[in-house]
């Protein structure tokens, strides 16, 4: 297999025809000199991103200088706005977006290093397009002209808007003081976020214990924590804090651990504070009533109140599950400590009895490893029937040119649908190495979008005479592809999907997967099928470039489809012997790590609702107290008690990734199961909804409202309370729940 065997992969990159994961692979070419990483010459040498950075913004600008004097050039040129800001975006993001990922993959330090470097003046260049107000200006005129917007297609209304909201959230329609004050409060957000991340913000660093108190951890354990005082010393942000939860049967030890895993400083709550509050102030410096009615504004949720209508719902819907796995852990306390009065499980009680019933679970009901049944190569070829099955696409291996990839390990996938044939391309970088980020991931490189119709031979017009002819020459006249059945030509989606998987140890063994990596290399797969079907007209609303609390439900269904008999039974196999993987294994394992999920639901939930909270107008009062905020809020819905002295927000770092978006996975989670529920719980391999799925969601992208994509794949009773998109349809999928 592709994946499995480097033979069969050498084979491939010296050109010699083999049988490969699904099928005969191709010849390569014969050239050894360098085409350029993703093909593109620019990109052959560390130098050629310097090049194709100033190339690109020279390109770019000519598209600007034409939109400006579109209003003084007739309706014609007008109504090429929208499509001229989208040609301007992709310009500058094939650029970008290629250089984002090659920043943070490359083993070359060179090669890295002037990849960050155009990436870094790419989005200098692009970050004041996003506050030139004469390019606002002609787009606003375009959106008030009913002549020109009675012509546009559905995809071109939506990128329209899309373009207008991302100007406004730049302050750009703000009059000029305002617009200043606006850039002065993005430059300190930015600020007092870095110093949020990079802070160590606990204010007790280390705990100090006897040894003969810290009964339950390993004897090699406390010995290593004790020095030559005799006294344990065990800092609270390291493995040990972790482990003395988990294992120490001394509460009080528990309790100073967690308590000092939990501290800040009063700096600490002052950067958080101020990075609140000055974010509140940039939402009322552009009409808002908090930073989250400025954020929302554009997700499927439109309003911090229709947040909080869902989390509340949801809470409520998710209580039972929670009290019932607290009662085990009370149940568990009051035999272990013989208490005869009512326990209460504190803070610092969860992990220790959560790991001594989970413990007692697994010697009662053992299993064998799932691992041998998941070879990387295995997985890969489940994938692609899947996908066969549900949307009539599958994966072909390609040939990769000198210097077309990053490394030896990259694979390159096709991607071919049964009616339309190659309909994009996949690199796959799966396995770790030295230097490279651990996180899986799906970077999209290039988009999908129609070409055809871009007339760029106008743009120079707008050129200096004296290098037309040479900007002419640069041109690229080849990028578009015929898709049969669809009318025009069109650029084809380049993904990588990157994972941290172990590297192959021999031909004969290969890397074999836990049941989380093959549900991460699924969840990835959404990702990109979402790219690779998302094929609309326009860069900026194609595939995953979406509302951020859309844009994860995709990959969250196919989570579900991992744990299903029908689609195991088209990969899982025993990596030696062939033999089917039994589905006992994988219920004995789901149900081990269902236990005690109700717990962990919540904690996400009290997340989300603390980001919405610390986002809210409270924010920029007078009397507003972090601590305060978040104590009142563990009252409220917390799980445990015991954290009424701690300050954990300090050191909850996506409050400044997410800004009012943390609830954002939870809600995917809700739709994802409903979606698997009416959609492919019945039948996961059925053609009939996976194309259902496919046209009604996957295919438009961010082109389409996603309340009217999931609606148009539910059933006629859900959809009629979701499609409307307010705050009945977020307390209905608050009411669905998830599954734990």
């Amino acid at each position: 297999m592709l994946f499995d065997n480097n033979n069969v992969w050498n084979q491939e990159r010296k050109g010699s025809p083999s049988n490969g994961l699904f099928g005969k692979l191709k010849r390569s070419g014969t050239t050894t000199t360098s085409v350029g990483l993703f093909n593109n010459p620019n990109f052959a040498t560390a130098a050629g991103f310097e090049q194709a950075a100033s190339d690109t913004i020279e390109r770019a600008q000519l598209i600007v200088e034409r939109i400006w004097r579109a209003p003084e050039n007739g309706e014609n040129e007008m109504r090429k706005v929208v499509k001229n800001l989208d040609r301007l975006s992709d310009t500058l993001c094939c650029v970008i977006d290629m250089a984002e990922f090659i920043r943070n993959a490359h083993p070359d330090r060179t090669i890295l290093d002037a990849a960050n470097n155009a990436y870094s003046t790419l989005c200098s260049y692009m970050n004041t397009l996003n506050t030139d107000t004469r390019l606002h200006k002609v787009l606003s005129m375009v959106m008030r002209d009913q002549t020109i917007v009675a012509q546009f297609t559905p995809d071109e209304i939506m990128t329209a808007k899309v373009f207008l909201r991302d100007f406004e959230k730049s302050g750009i329609h703000l009059p000029n003081e305002q617009r200043s004050q606006f850039v002065g409060l993005c430059d300190e957000i930015i600020q007092l976020g870095r110093a949020f991340v990079q802070n160590n913000p606990r204010s007790i660093r280390q705990i100090k214990v006897e040894p003969s108190r810290l009964n339950g951890l390993s004897s090699s354990t406390i010995k290593s924590l004790t020095h030559s005082d005799g006294h344990a010393y065990i800092g609270t942000d390291y493995t040990e804090s972790h482990a003395i939860l988990k294992y120490a049967k001394d509460e009080d030890v528990r309790r100073e651990m967690y308590r000092g895993m939990n501290s800040a400083t009063d700096e600490s709550v002052m950067i958080l504070e101020a990075l609140m509050r000055r974010r509140g102030e940039l939402g009322e410096l552009v009409g808002k009533e908090s930073y989250g009615h400025l954020q929302l504004q554009d997700k499927m949720a439109k309003t911090p109140e229709n947040v909080d209508a869902f989390l509340n719902t949801l809470v409520k819907h998710q209580q039972p599950a929670v009290d019932a796995d607290v009662q085990l852990l009370k149940a568990a306390k009051a035999k272990i400590t013989g208490s005869k009065e009512p326990v209460e499980i504190m803070a610092w009680d969860r992990d220790y009895y959560m790991n001594i019933l989970s413990a007692s679970y697994q010697a009662v009901h053992p299993s064998l490893p799932i691992s041998p049944y998941f070879s990387v190569g295995s997985v890969m070829q489940g994938l692609s029937r899947l996908f066969k099955n549900m949307y009539g696409i599958h994966f072909e291996p390609d040939s990769i040119n000198p210097g077309e990839t990053w490394h030896s390990q990259v694979r390159k996938l096709k991607v071919v649908c049964e009616n339309e044939g190659t309909i994009g391309t996949m690199y796959c970088d799966l396995f770790a190495r030295n230097g490279k980020g651990t996180n899986a991931a799906h970077y999209t490189v290039r988009t999908s979008r129609r070409v055809d119709d871009d007339d760029a031979i106008n743009d120079l017009a707008y050129a200096d005479p004296s290098q037309r002819e040479r900007i002419h020459a640069t041109l690229d006249t080849s990028n578009g592809a015929q898709i049969r059945g669809r009318q025009g030509l069109y650029q084809l989606p380049v993904i990588v999907l990157t994972c941290d998987f172990p590297t192959p140890r021999s031909n004969s063994m290969p890397t074999l997967l836990s049941f989380y990596e093959v549900e991460t290399l699924f969840h990835e797969m959404g990702h990109a099928m979402h790219s690779m079907l998302g094929r609309t007209d326009f860069h900026n609303v194609a595939g995953t470039r979406c509302a951020t609390d859309f844009v994860e439900l995709p990959s969250i269904l196919m989570e579900h489809f991992v744990s299903d008999p029908q689609v195991l039974s088209l990969f899982a196999s025993d990596y030696r012997t062939r033999e089917p993987l039994p589905y006992e294994l994988v219920k004995t394992y789901l149900d081990h790590r269902k236990r005690f999920s109700g717990i962990d639901t919540n904690y996400q939930i009290v997340m989300a609702q603390l980001d919405q909270r610390y986002h809210s107008p409270i924010a920029v009062q007078k009397e507003f107290s972090a601590a305060k905020v978040w104590h009142q809020l563990q009252n409220e819905n917390g799980a445990f008690r015991g954290g009424e002295n701690s300050m954990w927000p300090t050191q909850f770092t996506h409050l400044f990734g997410y800004g009012s978006g943390y609830y954002s996975y939870l809600f995917d989670r809700t739709l994802a199961r409903r979606v698997w529920q009416s959609c492919f719980e019945k039948n996961p391999l059925d053609r009939e909804n996976g194309m259902r799925f496919r046209e009604q969601v996957l295919r438009w992208g961010g082109a389409r409202d996603p309340w009217e994509c999931v609606a148009s794949v539910l059933d006629e009773r859900d959809a009629a309370t979701i499609v409307n998109g307010d705050q009945a349809a977020m307390r209905q999928v608050g009411d669905w729940g998830i599954d734990v």
